[in-house]
C-alpha cells in the first residue's frame, strides 16, 4: 500500500469532519515556542507554550515544560497544566493522564487515564490503563485488570469485549474482528449491548459514517447500511468512509468518488484519494498531493510531498521533497483554498 498522508499531531489534532469543530486559531512554532495565528496569518496568541494543538470545542491543549493543560480562544490558561497526556475535547469531555505516586521513592510514579469536563473538573476518575474519547455516548477503555470495555459518561462499564479488536461506536454500531489481524479474520458489527447485529462475514470493513460502512468480500468492496443490507454493490476494488456526502472508491487502480446512492460523481483518476473536509479532498497523482472539489475540478494542482486535510479553511503542507514518516516537517506552511500561503515555518 502506498505511503499514507502524515499529519503532525503537534500541529493539527484533527478528527473526522463530524467531530471537528474548527476555529480561527491555528498553532505555529517560532524559536521552539507555540502560538496561534488566524486564517490570514495574523498572530492572535503569541508563542509562549512548549507545544500546542488545534482548538476543539473552544479549548486547545497546550504544554508547559512536561505538563499539559488547556487554553481558551484568547490564549488564557483555563485548565492549568497538570497532566502527562491529554486529548482534545469531544462531546464536552477530554481524556487526561494523571500521575500518582506508587511507592516511597519520588520516581515511583505511574499514571492512569480519566476524563475531565470543560472546567477542568475530573468527572470520571483516573482508573484506566488506556482510554479513548467518547463516540456515540460510549468510550473505549482498558481497565486496570486488563479488560477491554466501554464506559458511559458516568464512568460505568456497560460492555466488556473479549479482545481489543472492536472500534468506536458510530450510528449505534461498533466494528469488531475475529482472530485479530490473522489472515482468516472476519469483521462484523455489535450494538451497544454487545449483541452481534451484523455477523462477522467480511474480509475487511470500516466504521459506519453517514449511515453506511465500506465492506469487502471476495476481493470486491461496497457499502452496507446499519441493517447489514447491501446499499451500494460490492463492485469496487476498495472503498473508504463517507464524508460530506461522498466516499472515495477504487477501480482498476484509480480512485474517484461516489455519492450515497452509488452514483460515481468523480471518475476514478487519482492514485490516492482521501475524505472530503471543508468541501475539498486531498488527492494524489503520481507522488504529489493536491486538492479536488466536489465537482471534480482540481482546486490545487498536485505539487506537495505531503498535505493534510483542510480544516477551518487551511491545510498543512510539507514544503520539502522529503517524506516524513514520524516527526516534524523541516519546512511546512499553512495553505488556504486559493493556494495562498498564510504562514510558513521559520
Amino acid at each position: 500500500m502506498y505511503r499514507k498522508l502524515v499529519l503532525l499531531a503537534a500541529l493539527l489534532l484533527l478528527y473526522s469532519p463530524a467531530q471537528s469543530q474548527s476555529t480561527d486559531r491555528f498553532p505555529f512554532t517560532n524559536h521552539g515556542k507555540t502560538g496561534y495565528v488566524d486564517h490570514t496569518g495574523k498572530i492572535i496568541i503569541k508563542p509562549r507554550f512548549d507545544d500546542g494543538w488545534r482548538f476543539n470545542e473552544g479549548l486547545a491543549p497546550v504544554r508547559i515544560d512536561d505538563k499539559w493543560g488547556y487554553i481558551d480562544l484568547t490564549g488564557r490558561i483555563v485548565i492549568k497544566p497538570q497532566f502527562f497526556r491529554v486529548t482534545a475535547f469531544s462531546d464536552g469531555l477530554a481524556v487526561v493522564g494523571v500521575l500518582f505516586e506508587s511507592g516511597p521513592d519520588e520516581h515511583d510514579q505511574v499514571g492512569n487515564y480519566g476524563f475531565i469536563d470543560r472546567t477542568g473538573k475530573i468527572v470520571i476518575k483516573p482508573q484506566f490503563d488506556v482510554a479513548f474519547n467518547f463516540a456515540d455516548g460510549l468510550a473505549r477503555v482498558l481497565t486496570s485488570d486488563g479488560k477491554h470495555a466501554y464506559i458511559d459518561r458516568a464512568g460505568k462499564i456497560v460492555l466488556v469485549w473479549p479482545d481489543p479488536s472492536s472500534e468506536d461506536f458510530s450510528n449505534g454500531l461498533a466494528l469488531f474482528s475475529t482472530h485479530g489481524n490473522m489472515p482468516d479474520s472476519r469483521s462484523g458489527y455489535i450494538d451497544q449491548t454487545g449483541k452481534i447485529m451484523i455477523e462477522a462475514r467480511y474480509e475487511a470493513a470500516g466504521n459506519f459514517s453517514e449511515g453506511l460502512a465500506c465492506v469487502a468480500e471476495g476481493g470486491k468492496a461496497g457499502f452496507i447500511d446499519t441493517k447489514g443490507q447491501i446499499a451500494i454493490s460490492l463492485s469496487f476494488d476498495s472503498c473508504k468512509d463517507f464524508s460530506e456526502g461522498l466516499a472515495a472508491v477504487e477501480k482498476d487502480g484509480k480512485w474517484g468518488y461516489l455519492n450515497r446512492t452509488g452514483v460515481v460523481v468523480i471518475e476514478p483518476q487519482f492514485d490516492e484519494a482521501e475524505a472530503f473536509s471543508d468541501d475539498l479532498a486531498v488527492v494524489r497523482r503520481h507522488d504529489k498531493f493536491g486538492a479536488v472539489g466536489k465537482d471534480g475540478l482540481m482546486i490545487l494542482a498536485p505539487q506537495f510531498t505531503q498535505m493534510s486535510a483542510f480544516s477551518g479553511g487551511l491545510a498543512v503542507v510539507n514544503l520539502t521533497d522529503a517524506f516524513v514518516v514520524c516527526g516534524d516537517f523541516s519546512k511546512w506552511a499553512y495553505l488556504d483554498k486559493h493556494g495562498t500561503y498564510i504562514w510558513k515555518s521559520e
